[in-house]
């Protein structure tokens, strides 16, 4: 997002605004729609299935349908992604409204069709990103190299255009993307963080990644770029989403003109911080935004969730947490361990099922937080943690 902007360009975003709108606004219509009509069938996770008998509110035709279904079969069937050469066949005739929940919801939902394969970067070596050198890939995984080599190339170009210098990363955690930013890309970055011990670890980041530029530099003085290198300004600092941070707002560096001064970015900005970001960008020392967003489902209610107005106004527009919880993760990975059918499905299902036997001797614990183990599936039940 840009404040700056000249007058053709502007117009032409209007224009494009409009039209993505208006389909965005019709198919969030039709979804609220969807989903207050099948409202019996989108509450409820594995543990509510046994725990509240979820499988009695469904229509007694779904039932027939659906009853006695593999996991492959829910995959291929249901979600309607088969695996590579299945062809679908189906048992029985499945009801009129079980075929147009499921064409409804696959029409409403966005492509999933991916625009393109592995990214180019990564096609010598999957686990190292030929667009970054090797100190500023070193601690960082694949996925997030790509993401803070993108993000941070984002922000460069929106302060070229705004003439705006001067960055704060929300949420920075480790600081890699600040330490691309700053050091990569020569910006000024305050990084704000609320946990202590990731800005000390960002810290120690900074300091290792400025001695390896610095031999870097003396092995090869003319491919390094040389100058004065800025580290990122970090800041202890948690960023409420109801009330504007002043250490936010405040620049780094005192400019002669007035007006916009900031350039926001997040990368991964979980649930009500993008909220926070939203908010910060009315703010008149705010020239651009750059944000990606995730766990939507964390948003408050009321407060975070809905943000629109317009959404709000609409009947029935509540998402409970367990459907915003859903729309955050692939439908693929899904369809995968369906397809699979592996033990840790079975293991999970038990799981879900034991919730009844727990409820039914101390009612109070529902819904208590339960850590997760890795590869539980394959321990025995003598060598599970107490």
């Amino acid at each position: 997002m840009n404040k700056r902007m000249n007058k053709n360009a502007f117009c032409h975003i209007q224009c494009l605004a409009r039209k993505v709108s208006g389909a965005h606004n019709g198919g969030v219509l039709n979804g609220n729609v969807l989903i207050r009509q099948a409202s019996h069938c989108t509450f409820g996770d594995a543990q509510e299935f046994f725990t509240d008998d979820l499988w009695r509110t469904l229509p007694r035709s779904w039932q027939e349908a659906l009853d006695g279904l593999n996991p492959p079969e829910l995959a291929t069937q249901l979600l309607g992604m088969p695996g590579e050469g299945e062809v679908v066949r189906y048992r029985s005739v499945w009801p009129l409204s079980l075929l147009a929940l499921k064409s409804t919801a696959c029409a409403l939902a966005f492509t999933r069709t991916p625009g393109f394969q592995t990214p180019s970067e990564f096609l010598e070596n999957p686990s190292q990103s030929s667009r970054l050198t090797a100190p500023f890939r070193k601690h960082v995984r694949p996925k997030k190299q790509h993401e803070i080599r993108r993000l941070g190339e984002l922000v460069k170009k929106l302060s070229d255009l705004t003439g705006c210098t001067q960055v704060v990363d929300i949420g920075s955690g480790q600081g890699h993307l600040s330490r691309f930013m700053s050091l990569g890309l020569g910006l000024m970055v305050k990084s704000i963080e609320g946990d202590q011990r990731l800005v000390e670890r960002a810290q120690r980041l900074d300091q290792e990644l400025l001695q390896a530029l610095e031999k870097e530099e003396k092995r090869h003085p003319q491919a390094v770029h040389a100058g004065p290198r800025h580290s990122p300004h970090h800041v202890v600092r948690w960023v409420e989403p109801t009330a504007l941070c002043e250490e936010l707002l405040l620049p780094l560096e005192t400019l002669p003109q007035s007006g916009a001064r900031l350039l926001l970015t997040g990368l991964h900005a979980c649930g009500d911080l993008s909220v926070a970001l939203l908010r910060h960008f009315s703010c008149p020392e705010v020239v651009a935004l750059a944000s990606v967003g995730c766990c939507y489902m964390k948003l408050s209610d009321p407060g975070g969730y809905p943000l629109s107005q317009w959404v709000a106004g609409l009947p029935g527009c509540e998402l409970p947490y367990r459907l915003r919880e859903g729309a955050c993760h692939a439908l693929e990975e899904y369809a995968k361990r369906l397809q699979k059918a592996g033990p840790g499905l079975r293991t999970h299902c038990y799981r879900a099922a034991l919730e009844t036997v727990i409820r039914g001797a101390r009612p109070e614990l529902r819904r208590p937080g339960v850590q997760g183990i890795p590869r539980v599936h394959e321990l025995k039940i003598e060598e599970l943690p107490c």
